[in-house]
């Protein structure tokens, strides 16, 4: 199993970085998830305390796609985990990704809006304000006129700001900065505008997809590298950033 690093720890909570590849929690049988591991962890920590017959509380406040990396905060008691579950609602965290796309981004900064739907074969797809109005038996139409079953009511409004940090001949950089936090989002929204991000295989194009692999890209190229959060007990505003594993992200940040 890849390493979980544990950047931070306090009473309240415990920020890791997720490796791409581990699921935040709920992985199958022989598989080890984030939250698992981060029981088993403070478990051996704290073995010399008194015992309590009970595994360590510990519950994820937001989570990450399996493939991606990234910044995780987990909660170490219910107030924490009420409390910063509120300042997510509130939209008083701020989530940036660092994003390795396909092709060429002209536009040095950008806003992509978007309603999306989530649909009932796990995958996410933008669409228009006047389908999402008239969307009817909760169904939405595919690319070749097909209706696709969409989770009943799950059609929400989608935001996120991006700025360029660097170009390649064939793909692009992006420092993410997330307004709304829904389903595969910033994977869904770049791959409409026609920059999925490389090594994505659930939301490529033929393009893309060659690309990433004559790169020997297999994994997604997307990173959550800082989080901002205020802190459940003492409201001192807390930054945590790491620097991606992912090496085709890093070769440009260390340049």
């Amino acid at each position: 199993m890849k390493e979980i690093k544990y950047i931070y720890e306090d009473e309240d909570i415990l920020v890791c970085h997720k490796p791409a590849g581990i699921a935040t929690e709920g992985a199958r049988a022989y598989n080890m998830d984030v939250v698992s591991a981060a029981r088993n962890y403070l478990s051996r920590k704290n073995k010399d305390k008194k015992a309590t017959g009970k595994p360590a509380y510990v519950v994820t406040v937001h989570r990450l796609d399996q493939p991606v990396e990234g910044v995780l905060i987990l909660a170490k008691t219910k107030k924490a985990a009420t409390d910063i579950s509120a300042q997510i609602k509130n939209r008083t965290t701020q989530k940036y990704y660092y994003a390795l796309c396909h092709g060429v981004i002209e536009e040095n900064e950008g806003c992509l809006e978007n309603y999306l739907a989530r649909t009932e074969d796990g995958l996410a797809r933008v669409v228009s304000e006047e389908e999402k109005n008239n969307c009817k038996d909760n169904c939405i139409t595919g690319d070749n006129g097909e209706k696709i079953r969409i989770i009943a009511g799950d059609i929400k409004k989608a935001k996120l700001n991006y700025e360029v940090v660097a170009r390649g001949e064939e793909e692009t950089l992006l420092r993410i900065k997330l307004i709304t936090g829904r389903f595969h989002q910033i994977r869904v929204q770049l791959a409409n505008i026609g920059h999925p991000i490389l090594g994505d295989n659930k939301y490529p194009t033929e393009a893309s997809k060659a690309y990433s692999e004559a790169r020997g890209i297999n994994s997604v190229c997307l990173v959550s590298y800082r989080f901002e959060l205020k802190h459940p007990s003492t409201k001192k505003r807390m930054e945590f950033e790491i620097v991606p594993d992912n090496t085709f992200i890093r070769r440009y940040l260390e340049v």
